[in-house]
């Protein structure tokens, strides 16, 4: 994966060189873990760049499944240390205030199609979740997807605020379910 390390760093660095700042918001999981371990030793101005999560599992960020427990012991370490951190969960009206466009959003892909905690099954139940002609929100669910916990999520509309984004789609069965999603 160093070649995406690569571009969503030079993306970075092209948004500090015009902006002075930038935002690189980020999906958890296993897609991104190598991204994490490979951007967190490149050497930019870290502490002008604010990292937070495009979504998160609503449990203490202590906890296994916590995507800001994988955020902070993975991409807030080393050369990447002095990075600013927003939360999703325990921050959301300054997730909500950060300047936009953001700079880089990294999101991933679950096996049945989700991204940023936007399950195909909100479509028929939440649907304002994808309008795009709403206000930048952060929403909270229902214990939902797997591992099963409440999710906290920004909805499309605000994801979509971003200069870049990357979608990581890593396996096999997650390409069928890209190719077939109503998403």
């Amino acid at each position: 994966m160093e070649n995406i390390s690569q571009i969503i760093f030079d993306e970075l660095e092209k948004d500090l060189c015009e902006n002075a700042q930038s935002a690189f918001i980020v999906s958890g999981g296993s897609s991104p873990v190598q991204i994490f371990r490979e951007l967190s030793a490149m050497q930019t101005r870290w502490s002008n760049i604010t990292i937070s999560l495009v979504d998160d599992r609503v449990v203490d960020i202590n906890h296994d499944d916590s995507n800001e427990k994988l955020v902070n012991d993975l991409l807030i370490q080393d050369k990447a240390k002095d990075a600013n951190f927003i939360s999703i969960c325990n921050q959301s009206k300054e997730l909500i205030n950060l300047k936009r466009p953001f700079g880089v959003m990294l999101l991933g892909m679950g096996e049945d199609g989700h991204f940023a905690s936007l399950f195909p099954k909100l479509i028929e139940t939440n649907s304002e979740y994808f309008d795009l002609e709403s206000d930048a929100e952060i929403f909270f669910t229902e214990p939902m997807g797997n591992p099963c916990h409440k999710r906290a999520s920004m909805n499309l509309s605000m994801i979509l605020e971003s200069k870049n984004i990357f979608l990581l789609v890593s396996s096999k069965k997650k390409i069928r379910s890209f190719k077939s999603s109503k998403i």
